[in-house]
């Protein structure tokens, strides 16, 4: 209840002189917060609210840029071994059986293709006499489905099996 109501003093016959806290600083024209009433302003909110977002932004550049290093990654480990299997079934064939072929890998690696271009070096190539008709290159290409960006390719010579000459 206000005093003026206890004493039962009209409205009209109280004059508030001064209604300042005894502990409190005089008037200077500004507003003052105590110590304990103090916090962040808008501006200071801002800046941390933009600090943070420029942290986020670069934070999720780098985690799609290193999953895209990572598909990179396991597609190339896949390809060299697809590759290094293709170029042993290669060497299987034997060197009179060797021409350009393409095809599918099977099981879990159907959505890769390979592809193998086989030429013969000639004495002009390599500059070794005598070496016409024994060495062939192959390159040999590995793809995964349309994508220009996964494809993996080796190149390998293959040589003739040498017989031995025979004694007269």
């Amino acid at each position: 209840m206000f005093p003026w109501m206890m004493i039962g003093l009209p409205l009209q016959e109280i004059k508030v002189v001064n209604m300042v806290r005894p502990d409190a600083e005089p008037d200077t024209g500004c507003f003052h917060v105590p110590e304990s009433e103090k916090g962040f302003t808008l501006l200071e909110v801002m800046v941390a609210v933009a600090i943070i977002a420029i942290a986020f932004v670069s934070l999720l550049g780098s985690q799609s840029q290193s999953i895209s290093i990572a598909t990179i990654s396991r597609f190339e480990t896949t390809a060299s071994m697809l590759a290094r299997m293709k170029l042993a079934e290669i060497e299987i064939e034997g060197f009179e059986e060797l021409s350009g072929t393409q095809g599918d890998f099977e099981d879990d690696f159907s959505d890769f293709h390979w592809q193998t271009e086989v030429s013969e070096l000639t004495d002009d190539v390599t500059g070794i006499t005598g070496s016409g008709e024994m060495l062939k290159v192959v390159d040999l290409t590995v793809s995964r489905g349309n994508d220009e960006n996964m494809v993996y390719r080796v190149r390998t010579v293959v040589m003739a099996t040498i017989k031995r000459a025979e004694k007269k």
